[in-house]
């Protein structure tokens, strides 16, 4: 909760966090890091709570011909990002344009958020097996 005052206090939509220098998630949501466009992600482990959309985003960057890797990602990587991206059941797919005041990017939502983004909204289509 106190990860969620800050976002607001801050007129931000989420705070991502660190640990220990490393990226590991936002307040509510996973955080995804596009980067040559390829889309990286904190590892699934004790450091990081796996949304429920973590497999949907990995298997959407498969069908999609995105690469895709889950390894631990340096702050330095992230402020470097092409592009930015939060996943979870209520943000689906968002990109991150702004981090700490500045640009991500081109400051604008990016190419690999619009083809995921396209993919999760088909994936909400799709009829649940």
């Amino acid at each position: 909760m106190f990860a969620r005052q800050i976002s607001a206090d801050a007129d931000a939509v989420e705070t991502v966090m660190f640990r220990d220098g490393f990226l590991s998630e936002a307040a509510a949501c996973n955080v995804w890091v596009v980067q040559d466009g390829k889309v990286l992600g904190p590892p699934k482990d004790n450091l990081v709570l796996e949304g429920i959309r973590y497999g949907l985003i990995e298997s959407m960057c498969r069908d999609a011909g995105i690469p895709f890797e889950l390894r631990r990602i340096k702050r330095e990587e992230v402020l470097a990002a092409d592009e930015l991206l939060l996943s979870s059941a209520t943000k689906e797919v968002l990109a991150i344009t702004t981090l700490d005041g500045q640009a991500v990017g081109t400051g604008k939502p990016g190419p690999v958020y619009a083809k995921l983004h396209a993919a999760y909204q088909r994936a909400k289509q799709e009829p649940v097996a």
